[in-house]
This record gives structure tokens, sequence and C-alpha cells, in this order.
């Protein structure tokens, strides 16, 4: 083969990284100031591709073109092993770079760390580099390292936009102050729901006896209201990262309807409990109290634990055990008979799937409810499974089905039957964060309770749309 055919598809190699740094915006924009084809690395990259054969140079770029097509679908994990191989024959700052991101993306931080490292020992001017290892910093508990990192980017004035992202990692570091980390959120909303009262039609039903009719207030009444959301959560680390923490949580939820007031609902949860993390296991023992009202007046107190056990069999995969005890007890003497003792047992296998992108779990179980009387007492297994998507950076979907069988343990008035209800439970919800911070979501969900005994028969749409901020 002529010299100049061999040293042409050398060339083209480098040719062909440079022109995928151009073709993508995001990353050129991010690393033009780095001129991250370093001309003393890539003279030695050359010198390597000069001793190559022209087949091993064609294998070679094949891979570089399949690594990128993953790379820039955020497929890092299939990514990874073609850069590694890549990068075992020449390695030019493009590749030390890639390498890098992707073996920060899947959790390989000593890889991580030691590429992005080396690049920027060779070019500090690197400003997307840097902000990637302040990043692989953060998650490994080097939080010191993570914040002058990020502070040297920052001192660069680099874009307004690239800027942006800097604060907002800052801000997080920051917040995360030492051997403790937060969160707050907070929204409001309006809401549309078409059976307030979980009512039946207002139709005549054949009960024991006769038939009955549902007053006009107990039947199926729809109305809007205006929503309230608050919370917020703060995690400390005990000693060394991913091992015991502790973990306190409050919550804040208000339904203040416009035409039924008696309908209102306010609820405050309050919980706290350690946590054990571990390379692959996550286990949380929360315990708490939370306070309702209905209406005007006060409802219940609920004592409650929840303990849950997570093991991580691969990236893909994991299997969650989950416990929760709860005790509800009246305020309104009238309403005594009404308190219960629930407890529910549900295994949930999940998979990730397109980093993370896309998590499917499914999930069964068992609810055993004991009341003061057994006409409200049931047990109910249930089946069911939620989708999780993100389907860009910035945009979110969450789908939830449930299906359940409770089998009371006593016939309900006016019935010689025990009751038997099934019960199917559907959730949506597309949330948009925009600015950082905000955030709005769009929710849907129905729940239909189709009874033997036909006055407990009902079905309750709602639709939902709040605005919120994350601090």
């Amino acid at each position: 083969m002529p010299i100049f055919v061999h040293h042409f598809r050398t060339y083209g190699l480098l040719l062909l990284i440079l022109l995928f740094s151009v073709a993508f915006a995001p990353i050129a924009d991010c690393l033009a100031a780095g001129d991250i084809a370093s001309e003393k690395e890539n003279e030695e990259a050359l010198a390597k591709l000069d001793q190559m054969s022209s087949q091993e140079i064609d294998i070679l770029d094949q891979k570089l073109a399949e690594a990128l097509i993953h790379y820039y679908d955020r497929k890092y994990a299939s990514a990874l092993p073609l850069f590694k191989e890549i990068a075992g024959e020449v390695e030019t700052m493009d590749v030390l770079f890639w390498l890098g991101t992707c073996a920060s993306r899947v959790g390989e931080y000593d890889l991580a760390q030691q590429k992005l490292e080396k690049l920027l020992s060779i070019d500090p001017q690197l400003h997307e580099a840097r902000l990637e290892l302040a990043g692989v910093y953060f998650q490994t508990g080097q939080k010191e390292k993570a914040q002058q990192a990020l502070e040297s980017v920052k001192a660069a004035a680099p874009s307004p936009e690239f800027e942006n992202k800097v604060d907002a990692a800052l801000q997080k570091v920051k917040r995360q102050g030492g051997n403790y980390d937060w969160n707050l959120r907070a929204s409001v909303g309006y809401l549309y729901d078409d059976n307030i009262n979980s009512g039946p039609e207002q139709k005549i039903y054949q009960v024991a006896g006769g038939t009955l009719r549902p007053a006009s207030g107990r039947a199926k009444t729809d109305d809007s209201a205006a929503l309230i959301n608050v919370f917020g959560n703060l995690l400390y680390d005990l000693g060394d990262r991913k091992a015991w923490m502790w973990n306190t949580a409050l919550s804040f939820y208000s339904k203040s309807y416009f035409d039924y007031s008696e309908f209102n609902y306010m609820d405050v949860d309050l919980y706290t409990g350690p946590w054990w993390v571990g390379k692959r296991d996550i286990f949380k023992l929360p315990f708490g109290y939370l306070y309702d009202e209905f209406g005007s007046d006060r409802l219940s107190q609920i004592f409650h634990i929840d303990p849950t056990y997570e093991h991580h069999f691969c990236r893909y995969f994991s299997l969650k055990g989950l416990y929760s005890y709860r005790h509800r007890k009246y305020f309104a003497d009238q309403n005594a008979n009404l308190e219960y003792k629930n407890h529910r047992y549900e295994l949930r296998p999940t998979f990730y799937l397109g980093q993370r992108r896309h998590i499917i779990s499914i999930l069964g179980g068992f609810d055993d409810r004991n009341a003061e009387v057994d006409r409200l007492s049931y047990d109910a297994p249930f089946v069911g499974g939620s989708y999780f998507a993100r389907l860009t950076p910035t945009t979110e979907c969450y789908l939830r089905y449930t299906w359940s069988k409770k089998d009371y343990k006593e016939p309900p008035p006016d019935y010689t039957e025990i009751r038997e209800d099934t019960v199917n439970d559907f959730v949506a919800v597309l949330s948009q964060y925009f600015f950082t911070d905000f955030f709005v979501s769009l929710s849907y969900a129905y729940y239909d309770n189709n009874s033997n005994a036909d006055i407990y028969s009902y079905d309750k749409s709602t639709y939902a749309v709040k605005l919120g901020y994350r601090f």
C-alpha cells in the first residue's frame, strides 16, 4: 500500500475524533477553551498509529465510530468497554475525556478519577473535564476536592450557561455541609376530583330487607381544590460514606375544596430513623407520626414503622423487601370503631435500563388490616408495577398500576354476604423542570372499587397540575 494512503488512513482516525468533537455542540462548546487535541499527545498517538497495519486501523475506526454513537446516545455502559479497548491502542486526549466520562456515569469512579486527573494534568483549562471530575469527587465522598474543583471552574469565567451548571453543582456540594445532606421541595397546584367523598352513584341499590338510595351528601359529588405540598429531609452521615446514616423527613399536604369545605383534608407526617448503605445493599428503618384533619376537625393520628431492605445484584437489577406497620387512632369518640392496625408486606424486583433512564418495578404483597369491628377488617393480596422514564434531562414520566382484592371478615350493614372488593388503582405523572430548580407536573389518578355489596362500589378520577421549586 502506498505510504501516502497509509498516512491518510492514520490521520483519518484523528480526523474522525475531531469531527465528532465539532459535530456535537454540547461537548465542543464546553471544551472549546481546552484545545482537547493536544499537539504533544496527538503526536504520540500518531506515532503509534504509524506502526499499525491498515487492517488494525480499520478495526480501530469501527470501534471509535460505534463508541461515539453509544456515547452521544447516553448509552455509557455500552460505550465504556469500547473506549477502554481504544485507549489500550491509542490514547488521545479526546479518548481520555470520553473514557473518564463513561466510567463516571456507570459508577467506575476509580477509573474515572484516574483518566480525568491525567487529562487535566496535561491541560488544566478543560472546564468540562474538571466539572466531571468534581462529580466523581462528590460521589466518592471527597467533598473538599469537589468544591475546590467547582470553584476553580467558576473562577475561569466560562459561558453563562456553563456557569449555571457549576453554580447548581456548587449548591449541591455546599448543601451537603460536611456530614449532612438536605433537600426541600414545595409546590402549589389545582385539582379536579370527580368523586370527592368516594361515594356511589345516586341510584337505588338492593339491600337486605329492601332498597336503599344514598343521600345527596353521600353520593358521588365533584369539586375542585387548591393543593399545597411541602417535603424536606435531612440525611446525616454517622461515619464513613456508604455506611451508617440517619435520615429525618417532614411532609405536609393540604387539599382545600372550593365548594365543599367539609371534605377538606390536611396531613403532616414526621418520620426518622437509621439507614445502612453498603456497596450493593440499602437498609432503612424509619418510624414516625402522622397527624391529619378532615373538614375543620381533627381526624386521627397514625404511628408507623416502615423498614425496607434492598439488594442490588448488578447495576441492572435489584430486589427490595418492604414491611409497614400502621396504628391509626381517631380523635372523635363516634369514630372509635374505625381504629385499626395494619400490616403490609411487599416484595419488589426492579430493573434499571438505559443508564437508569428507564426503571421498571414489579410489586406483589399482602395487606392485613385489623379494625375495632370485623366488618372493617380485611385481608388483601395485591400485585402491580411501576415505570419511571427520564425522557430528556429535564422531563420525567411516572406510571403505576396496582390490583388488589379485599376480603372482609364480616358482612356490612344491610347485607348478609361477606363483603369482597376488587380494586384497580392507576397513577400517571409527567414532570418538567426549568430554570434549573423550578418544576411543573401534570398528574392523573384513577381508582375503581368494585364490591359485591353494590353500595360500596365507586370510581374516582382526579386531575392535577402543580408548580413548584426545589431548594
